[in-house]
């Protein structure tokens, strides 16, 4: 009995500490498993993903070129600038993580490149409707650096070939900023998806994320979204895709993690049953 006990018990403590050591949002992706292309000779291309979590909720990898900036990334061409690499949800109790890495920059590209490139926002379907969270960023010729929860929003303007063409800031739309029922700006590259929140359409700010978009410092090629939320704020709905693409809509990562954002009943359950187990154990001691 004393075994059959210790063998619950242990089975409830190994549901609890699943993920046993957190995430940082800092805008670095080693505690995500990943090991990001630095662009030195030691690894000038392709980021090493060999250690990534087993724990994640879901994840879409298309790690390809790192360098080039004309191949095909899926729906359309664009290169690095355009180019999606990782999408990943980790959820720890009720904090849900999601981090990116992209091409795309902060600084909506650089004035050599003429500013060509521009980020989407994060588009998360539920049972209760869409979701979406403000990426932000800023206009051409920007320093890069990254930027936090409360910096200006931003909506791009892009034409039809995809090009971004201009650039507003946006004071009540803040980076990290979470909203439900907003509208949503088509790109203009058929198959044309939602990839900007229309700018203060009317939908409603439920909460904002701890939040980063950074350039990072040690590369040339890569910037990285992190962030960290309370689930709390989907009121119980059921989180079924998750979104993120340039705003001209070159590539798309998308993830289906198919969960609750309460706990599931069965999970309660389990940990009843572990509880009922330390008592048990107590008693026989």
């Amino acid at each position: 009995m004393y075994k059959l006990n210790h063998v619950v018990l242990g089975s409830i403590l190994s549901l609890t500490t699943i993920n046993a050591y957190a995430v940082t949002v800092d805008g670095n992706l080693s505690d995500w498993g990943i090991l990001v292309a630095d662009g030195t000779s030691s690894q000038p291309v392709g980021s090493n993903y060999s250690a990534l979590r087993t724990d994640l909720a879901g994840y879409h990898l298309e790690d390809t070129n790192d360098t080039s900036n004309n191949y095909y990334l899926g729906p359309n061409y664009g290169g690095q600038n355009y180019d999606g690499e990782f999408f990943g949800a980790l959820r720890d109790g009720s904090t849900l993580y999601l981090s990116i890495l992209s091409g795309q920059r902060p600084d909506n590209g650089n004035s050599s490149s003429g500013g060509l490139f521009s980020p989407g926002d994060i588009r998360i379907e539920t049972s209760l409707g869409v979701f979406g969270i403000e990426v932000g960023g800023g206009s051409v010729g920007n320093s890069g650096s990254a930027i936090t929860e409360g910096a200006s929003g931003s909506t791009y303007q892009v034409n039809s070939n995809g090009y971004t063409t201009g650039h507003t800031s946006l004071s009540t739309q803040t980076a990290g900023s979470i909203w439900f029922g907003a509208d949503w700006i088509l790109d203009p590259i058929s198959p044309q998806q939602p990839v900007q929140m229309s700018q203060n359409s009317g939908g409603t700010l439920v909460g904002t994320a701890d939040y980063i978009f950074t350039l990072n410092s040690s590369t040339r090629q890569h910037s990285i979204i992190e962030l960290a939320l309370d689930m709390n704020i989907f009121g119980g709905a059921t989180l079924y895709d998750m979104y993120w693409l340039p705003s001209c809509g070159n590539d798309e990562l998308h993830i289906s993690p198919q969960f609750a954002s309460v706990p599931e009943p069965a999970s309660i359950a389990l940990l009843g049953l572990g509880l009922l187990g330390i008592g048990f154990l107590r008693r026989r001691g």
